[in-house]
């Protein structure tokens, strides 16, 4: 009778995991499609917020806060002037951290600490902008070493060139080998799951098309 009774508890625990882990992939697939029609600021605004009731539902797992983190640093490139972008460079970063207690080693979390520097010389680039392009180029190097496939790395390294001045060695023509790089990258790479960071390809072939091969 133990034996049976054993045996019902684990099998009743294992429905509730995956009736929990199925609950759990369809929100966050909801959202992603939602984030990918997303075009203003409100739009990313409430996908944010739709990402942190997934984290706070599921504590233990780092892509909600990855995509909360994610959603605003979207939020932020497509609002306008520098008004309030350190305050939400300051929750992406916040939530990326709790994604990075989860997930340490994490190529993709490497790369959107260093969009987020990116974003940090938004408010003053002639100021930040010698500091914050080596703390973005440190951190998409320590994405490298992790995952050498992630195409997001070069992706965002050659967006950072681009908008480095030619005096330090920036430029489109600096930038160019790195996007064609992604291109190559983003062609063979595959997503962990139906949930896993898998953006940026549109807009850098956009940005490689512009190159001379």
């Amino acid at each position: 009778m133990k034996k049976i009774i054993l045996t019902s508890i684990i099998v009743l625990a294992t429905m509730i995991t995956f009736a929990g882990e199925k609950e759990y992939m369809q929100a966050m697939e909801k959202n992603l499609q939602e984030l990918k029609t997303a075009k203003t600021a409100a739009d990313f605004q409430q996908i944010a917020n739709n990402f942190e009731q997934i984290s706070e539902a599921e504590g233990n797992k780092w892509l909600p806060y990855y995509y909360v983190s994610y959603s605003y640093m979207n939020y932020i490139f497509v609002g306008k002037g520098t008004e309030d972008i350190d305050k939400y460079l300051d929750m992406a970063e916040a939530f990326l951290e709790k994604a990075r207690e989860l997930s340490p080693d994490n190529s993709e979390i490497e790369v959107l600490q260093g969009w987020i520097y990116q974003g940090r010389i938004q408010v003053d680039p002639m100021g930040r902008g010698m500091v914050y392009s080596e703390k973005a180029a440190a951190s998409f190097g320590k994405a490298k070493n992790l995952n050498p496939g992630n195409p997001r790395i070069y992706f965002l390294t050659g967006q950072n060139i681009l908008h480095t001045p030619e005096m330090f060695g920036g430029g489109a023509d600096a930038a160019c080998p790195y996007f064609l790089v992604a291109m190559e990258k983003f062609e063979t790479f595959e997503p962990e799951s139906s949930v896993s960071p898998n953006w940026g390809k549109e807009y850098n072939n956009k940005l490689a098309a512009g190159c001379t091969l």
